[in-house]
């Protein structure tokens, strides 16, 4: 974890979209073997991507380094402020279920009202 890293603390599960495509990542980040029930918990760190061809507003999800996915579209807009020029994370989950495949992730994030107020932004 990096040194200036400010981890927020929150109550809202938000789901990290795109999951489906990053999978050889979280099956290592998560050391799930076959398809058994697994949760695990890590910290999610988030980065700007301005350059994304998608979404100039896009902002990736990435635990241990490793791309995992991005913040929905919705969520970019709510969030886009405190992640400008702020590195912050929050607590994830690695989920999945027996039986099925893929891995999901989950974070646990606060408002970004509450978020600016952790991190001590001033503002609308």
């Amino acid at each position: 974890m990096a040194a200036g890293l400010v981890v927020l603390e929150g109550d809202d599960l938000v789901r990290v979209v795109g999951t489906s495509h990053y999978q050889d990542p979280l099956l290592a980040l998560s050391g799930r073997h076959g398809n058994e029930e697994i949760r695990v918990q890590k910290i999610a760190v988030f980065v700007r991507e301005p350059d994304n061809p998608h979404d100039p507003n896009a902002i990736a999800v990435t635990i241990d380094g490793e791309l995992v996915g991005y913040l929905s579209r919705d969520e970019n807009k709510r969030w886009l402020e405190v992640v400008s020029g702020n590195e912050v994370g929050a607590e994830a989950m690695i989920a999945g279920r027996a039986g099925v495949d893929v891995l999901g992730v989950f974070l646990r994030l606060p408002t970004p009202t509450e978020a600016r107020a952790q991190l001590g932004i001033r503002g609308r």
